[in-house]
């Protein structure tokens, strides 16, 4: 099998943290290119990818180059429609970093790019990949709950401690934007639909204008409900769980640990185990998220976070943003 040629545009430390360990690991994907603004960080490039990788300050020219299959997109948020637009027209296969834009306006622009694209487009959700949600999705179409009714996304962590979150661009942004769509997309694996309406309570303790603490919560069609409860000022490890009630049942999981538990009726409870890949690069399910994509690439088959995900994901996040104004 030929050697996919991996461009990354931009290269600050996600990508340094998320994607390299992963890629270089994989026999069949070679970093060819980075596209990036600063002379420093193109060194910084050039002295961990060695003398071969091509090095660009535009990446309008990085997308020319047809020594490239696919592009890695982890620029800054706000610059993410204009290089999800170029690398659209491109041609070349597109693994991008939610949000695809920061208003209604641009995230339609953003969806009606991603419906037009008939090269392989993922959306790194990589909740969505991990192992146990993969068993939590099988137990549901198994019907062990039965007709579901509720679904709980938890994020507890101490991003936002002491003001760590308290930066302009984040404040511009809102909370939802920033960091929600990783999380509502776990509500959207379980009831596979955009919400219909969203009402969002929700404190600013420490980081200026963004919520840093509260809930979201979310109505899905047949009277399904979702919520989704977060803290960034929580003074412990980060903790992502999930939790599902359904007519016959219900289940709990506990995302980065790869555990969950259910019971019905009646029942005892069962356990499932199913961890994420070690070590764990950036995030839980980053390996399996990237996988995902050049095995979509390989096998010509759609990705499982593509243009619809990302349409019903991203207008969940615009219902919480909406609501918190």
């Amino acid at each position: 099998m030929t050697a996919k040629r991996v461009g990354i545009v931009g290269f600050g430390v996600w990508p340094r943290q998320a994607y390299l360990p992963i890629l270089r690991e994989m026999s069949d994907v070679d970093v060819v290119a980075v596209a990036a603004r600063s002379a420093a960080t193109r060194d910084f490039a050039r002295q961990t990818l060695g003398a071969s990788v091509t090095l660009h300050e535009d990446y309008r020219k990085l997308l020319a180059d047809d020594g490239v299959d696919a592009v890695m997109l982890a620029l800054p948020n706000a610059l993410h429609l204009d290089a999800l637009e170029a690398a659209a027209n491109s041609g070349k296969h597109i693994f991008l970093e939610p949000p695809v834009g920061l208003n209604a306006d641009d995230v339609g622009q953003a969806i009606g790019v991603l419906d037009r694209c008939t090269q392989i487009v993922q959306a790194d959700l990589e909740l969505r990949y991990l192992p146990i949600i993969d068993a939590v999705r099988g137990l549901l179409d198994e019907g062990v709950l039965g007709e579901l009714l509720t679904a709980k996304i938890r994020l507890r962590c101490d991003w936002g401690q002491g003001g760590a979150a308290r930066k302009p661009d984040i404040e511009r942004q809102g909370f939802f934007f920033w960091l929600g769509c990783w999380y509502l997309d776990v509500l959207d694996v379980v009831f596979g639909a955009a919400p219909m309406d969203a009402a969002v309570s929700g404190g600013r303790a420490m980081n200026g204008r963004l919520m840093d603490h509260g809930w979201a919560t979310m109505r899905y069609p047949a009277d399904r409900l979702g919520q989704f409860e977060f803290s960034l000022v929580a003074v412990d490890d980060a903790a992502v769980t999930l939790e599902v009630a359904g007519t016959k049942g219900e289940m709990e999981a506990d995302l980065l640990a790869g555990t969950c538990r259910w019971t019905q009726q009646g029942g005892s409870w069962q356990q499932s185990v199913a961890p994420c890949s070690e070590p764990v690069c950036g995030f839980a399910g980053m390996r399996e998220c990237i996988a995902a994509f050049f095995k979509s690439i390989n096998e010509g088959t759609p990705s499982r976070a593509g243009a619809d995900v990302c349409r019903r994901v991203h207008h969940a996040a615009l219902l919480c943003t909406e609501a918190d104004r």
